[in-house]
Order: C-alpha cells, then sequence, then structure tokens
C-alpha cells in the first residue's frame, strides 16, 4: 500500500427513520418526574428541529448526532463554568476585601474600643484618687500636685486623649516634629470631656500645720514646735491636669494639680 493510497471504510449504516426502535418507557422515569413539574425537556436537531425528550425518541442517525454533541456540550460546561458564575464567584470572593478597605470599624469593634477607653479612664481615676487620700499628701490650704507614670502604646495613648483637652505640642506653631506630646486641661469642661461619667467627688486629708513655737517660745528656752496632726477628711477638686506623654519610651507622665474645698490658694 503506497502513502498516498486512501483506506476505504464501510459505508454508515442507513437508518429506517419510520422503523427506528424507539426507547423503552421505563427508560424515561426521571423524564415524566420533570413533565409534571412543568419543565419542557427538548433537544436541537441538526437540521434545526427540535425533538420532545419527554415522548417517544426514534433512534436515528440524526438523533443519535444531535445527543452526541449535547454530551460534549454537558461535559464541556462541567470543565469550564459559564462565564456569567465565573464572574460572580470572582466578585464574591473580592467582596470581604473591598468591604475591608471602604468600610469603618464595626459596630461591635466600636462598642470594645469605648469599653476599653473607660476602663483606662477609670484606673487612672481611681489612682488619682488613692493619692489623694494617701499620708505623703497633705492638704493644709493650699493646692498640691499628684504626678505619677503611666504606660501606653501610641495608639492607646491616641484612643485616650485624642481630642480631649489642649493641645500643647506638637502644633504647626510649638516643636511641630516633636515625639513629646503635652496635653492640657485647664477648665472644667477639658475635665468632664476626659473624665465624663468616671468624675466624682474626691477625698483628702486635712492636717494642721507643724513648725508653731509651743511651751516657753523659740527666744525663752524649754519651748519646740508643733507636729502636723491628721484633723479628719476634707473634699478635694481637681483644678487642671498636664499630660506629658513620649513616642519613644511610651511613658506617660499624669499630672494633677487639686485642692481641698474652700481652700484659698
Amino acid at each position: 500500500m503506497s502513502a498516498t493510497q486512501s483506506v476505504p471504510f464501510p459505508p454508515a449504516p442507513v437508518f429506517d427513520k419510520e422503523n427506528a426502535p424507539v426507547a423503552p418507557p421505563q427508560a424515561l422515569g426521571a423524564l415524566d418526574k420533570a413533565v409534571s413539574k412543568g419543565r419542557k425537556r427538548t433537544i436541537t436537531l441538526v437540521d434545526g428541529g427540535e425533538l420532545d425528550l419527554s415522548a417517544s425518541i426514534p433512534v436515528t442517525a440524526e438523533v443519535l448526532s444531535a445527543m452526541r454533541l449535547r454530551i460534549i456540550e454537558l461535559e464541556d460546561q462541567l470543565l469550564s463554568p459559564p462565564p456569567a458564575k465565573r464572574a460572580k464567584t470572582a466578585v464574591a470572593a473580592a467582596a470581604p476585601d473591598a468591604s475591608a478597605s471602604t468600610a469603618g470599624p464595626s459596630a461591635s469593634s466600636s462598642k470594645a474600643d469605648e469599653k476599653k477607653r473607660k476602663l483606662q479612664v477609670k484606673k487612672i481615676f481611681d489612682r488619682l484618687k488613692k493619692e489623694c487620700k494617701s499620708e505623703g499628701v497633705k492638704f493644709q490650704g493650699s493646692a498640691k500636685t499628684i504626678k505619677f507614670d503611666e504606660v501606653f502604646e501610641q495608639t492607646e495613648f491616641e484612643a485616650l486623649f485624642g481630642g480631649k483637652g489642649l493641645l500643647v505640642q506638637p502644633t504647626p506653631q510649638n516643636k511641630p516634629n516633636s515625639v513629646v506630646t503635652i496635653i492640657q486641661f485647664n477648665t472644667a469642661a477639658h475635665l468632664q470631656s476626659f473624665f465624663g461619667d468616671e468624675l466624682k467627688a474626691l477625698k483628702g486629708n486635712v492636717w494642721s500645720r507643724g513648725g508653731v513655737p509651743t511651751g516657753g517660745g523659740f527666744f525663752r528656752g524649754g519651748g519646740g514646735f508643733s507636729k502636723s496632726i491628721k484633723q479628719g477628711t476634707t473634699d478635694v477638686n481637681i483644678r487642671s491636669a498636664e499630660i506629658n506623654y513620649s513616642k519613644n519610651n511610651l511613658k506617660c507622665t499624669l499630672k494633677f494639680e487639686v485642692a481641698q474645698a474652700g481652700g484659698y490658694w
């Protein structure tokens, strides 16, 4: 046989459309259920006509060719989802990232941040309340300065003090590049804005002034000086506060000026 010689193939069988066998009725059970639900099942033939799959199906060359093409089409769809579905899947997958980049903090996150801030404010006020009643702070009519340190991450500091009081540093006019932040609370409104509902009455201890000559007096001999004696408790007011925070070591120094109610300066 030469390389150019063609190989004869047997002729294709000729189907008799009139006498062609049909699919058995029991094989159409699933189709009968679909028909009962109102869905119409058809297949498009090569000549453009449609064959009702819910009826008896003649086994002809035309029907077999149409079914073969339909089977190949369905296999391709299974291997590769339609473009509309792929696009929908891609959008759904990208949706969380898009929402995360554009949406603000959730309601639950905001509530958690607010709760954390209230706990930190309470901690500061409780520390101030404790210092006012300590033995080292003696209220004798004049104002007292109470100072203590805390450590805050920068985000914590900003959440706690951001937008509160009077920003002294850094500002465009005063050390704009400074890593040290200074905030002053000089009015009752400033203090109320920061402490909120936590701002309550403070108590302190009143002490007498020591050093007063006793007995015969200093020049007559035999005398001495009186000691400072605790005399009771008094209401204490916060007059002002200053916050000094360093971004480098995260140290926050809180300085409060407090005075007993009715004090003379």
